[in-house]
């Protein structure tokens, strides 16, 4: 069962050090990385669990580094039976903290599998930013969010460009605290004795995530005598550098197919496209498909999507819906009425 939470503060040894630390780490992101920012305004998604509550808690306190219009939202499930109090949290704090909210439920049909449940709530976040006029949308990702994909992602064969697919910034979507470590976040929330819930399906192992948080990489780093999260973490900031060369080309060409675009939508030259050669094609269709918000399952998947951009086939792919004619074809993330409420 979850409950608000509100921890007795770390050793008072500890406290002035780590606080520096978050607070610098979240300030200094901002500065450097003024695009993070944007011009319009930001939507923070905001779940009420520890990260997301420490995220709003940074923005309340920061608000001179941000612009004028600062959104809320917030998305219930409905897996757990007490998550309305989660969102009834978020709205509060929110509120407090003056920041418009905007609260929805899943229908009961969208209540199942992870990727699902992942894909709804993009979604919603950008139904939200498309209301509102906002220009990015910010999650409270962190250095073990970046880990835990990197893991994911090389069990499923991704490559390069999946492995560094978590970054600072991708089209709309920040992460201003991506060099932040959970530890960190944990002590700023005893310091501050931030609000927040707890999801107790963090913990279960059903789902992947869970399971290479809470028994992979501990054993991993048993195995090898050190925390591999350092490591990976690493790796990942090395990897970034050649997935952007990459991803810089792939978006030249893109520029150069380009017919009609919006924030879920690509519309491009079809025979421009098939005149590239086969990697050329796979790497510059998983950016079309990055680019509009959706996710890309696996090479085959790509491989799929080429074929039926070559033969004139429509096709849903889950994340993203594909259509063809002679001239072009289209990626689009489609967004439901009803997906959010006010």
């Amino acid at each position: 069962m979850s409950g608000v939470r509100f921890p007795a503060p770390p050793p008072p040894q500890f406290c002035n050090i780590i606080l520096r630390m978050l607070e610098r780490t979240f300030i200094t992101t901002l500065r450097a990385n003024p695009e993070l920012v944007g011009s319009s305004g930001i939507v923070i998604a905001v779940s009420g669990g520890m990260d997301s509550m420490a995220l709003l808690s940074l923005c309340s306190r920061f608000k001179h580094y941000l612009p004028k219009s600062v959104y809320v939202a917030t998305l219930n499930h409905g897996i757990r039976v007490d998550a309305s109090e989660d969102i009834q949290m978020v709205v509060q704090q929110s509120k407090a903290a003056g920041f418009p909210v905007f609260a929805s439920r899943l229908p009961a049909r969208d209540q199942s599998g992870e990727e699902s449940l992942r894909f709804e709530r993009r979604k919603f976040l950008i139904r939200v930013a498309q209301d509102v006029g906002a220009d990015r949308i910010w999650t409270a990702h962190t250095a073990d969010d970046v880990v835990e994909t990197m893991v994911m992602n090389m069990g499923r064969g991704s490559g390069l460009v999946g492995i560094s697919s978590m970054r600072l910034l991708d089209g709309i979507w920040g992460k201003p605290l991506i060099f932040a470590t959970k530890s960190e976040i944990e002590n700023y929330v005893l310091r501050h004795e931030v609000a927040f819930r707890e999801d107790t399906t963090n913990k279960e192992l059903v789902y992947t995530r869970n399971r290479i948080r809470h028994l992979l990489i501990p054993y991993w780093s048993e195995v090898v005598g050190r925390d591999v999260r350092r490591t990976l973490f690493e790796s990942w900031a090395v990897n970034i550098t050649f997935a952007d060369f990459v991803r810089e080309q792939s978006q030249a060409v893109l520029e150069q197919l380009l017919v009609e675009k919006s924030a879920t939508m690509l519309k491009l030259k079809r025979k421009e496209f098939l005149r590239a050669s086969m990697p050329t094609k796979a790497v510059i269709l998983y950016s079309a498909v990055r680019t509009i918000g959706a996710q890309v399952a696996s090479r085959r998947q790509i491989e799929e999507a080429i074929n039926c951009i070559r033969n004139v086939v429509d096709k849903s792919f889950g994340g993203f819906v594909l259509t063809v004619d002679k001239r072009t074809f289209t990626l689009e993330v489609t967004l439901r009425d009803g997906d959010r409420d006010s």
